[in-house]
């Protein structure tokens, strides 16, 4: 009952939307603009819960609102990036014994330690991928942006909200396939490593900006950078 009031609850929100926006006039022949496409896509994912209610009560759970338990999720993964960023070169560069255990991953980049010291270093640019929920299951972001789609009816204005959810997919995959290329380019031909990691990180900055929006159109907290 529940996942039902809250499917039809949103679906009167889209109707009210598509209204203002001009969307109920069967005689436009103007290309549909972004805004319209968003807003025939909610509708589309709110049917399909409402549908999904009849059909399934438990399809109908799975399409509902996501609990607080986990939004906060997303609380906790922005907490996680913003240590990643405040300890960048602590967490992207293992020493001495660290290293050894490091050069167990097949994909770490040897440099030289430029104190003069003779220990090498590992470079590990994989580690950014379990940051942004790409290693494990477990992690806070796994699949966000999914999570994100869910949330859509608790933001005030749940298309300005999916247009953020869609410039996070494309900037945190943007990450994940960085990098990936820091920890091949290094690893496999030896040079470039430090510019696609510089480049990554400005990815992660670019990414976290957006989660923290993100978090503001739910009016959630921002929590202190955390491991």
């Amino acid at each position: 009952m529940r996942a039902y009031i809250t499917a039809h609850l949103f679906l009167s929100l889209l109707a009210a939307l598509a209204k203002v926006d001009g969307l109920t006039n069967p005689r436009q022949s103007q290309p549909v603009p972004r805004r319209a496409a968003l807003l025939k896509g909610i509708s589309a994912i709110a049917s399909g819960a409402a549908y999904a209610t009849v059909i399934s009560p438990q399809a109908a759970v799975a399409a509902s609102v996501p609990t607080p338990e986990e939004i906060k999720r997303l609380q906790i993964g922005h907490a996680r990036i913003s240590y990643l960023l405040k300890n960048w070169d602590k967490i992207t560069t293992f020493c001495g014994k660290d290293a050894e255990t490091a050069t167990k991953n097949k994909q770490v980049v040897k440099t030289e330690d430029g104190g003069g010291g003779g220990n090498s270093c590992e470079k590990t640019p994989l580690v950014i991928q379990e940051y942004l929920g790409f290693k494990s299951v477990n992690d806070p972001l796994f699949k966000a942006d999914k999570l994100m789609v869910r949330a859509a009816p608790l933001a005030d204005d749940p298309v300005d909200f999916l247009e953020s959810v869609e410039r996070y997919r494309e900037k945190s995959d943007m990450v994940s396939l960085m990098a990936y290329t820091s920890s091949w380019t290094g690893a496999n031909q030896g040079f470039g490593v430090e510019d696609t990691l510089d480049q990554t990180k400005t990815d992660v900055i670019i990414t976290e900006k957006i989660l923290r929006e993100i978090l503001g159109m739910l009016n959630l907290e921002i929590l202190p950078p955390s491991k």
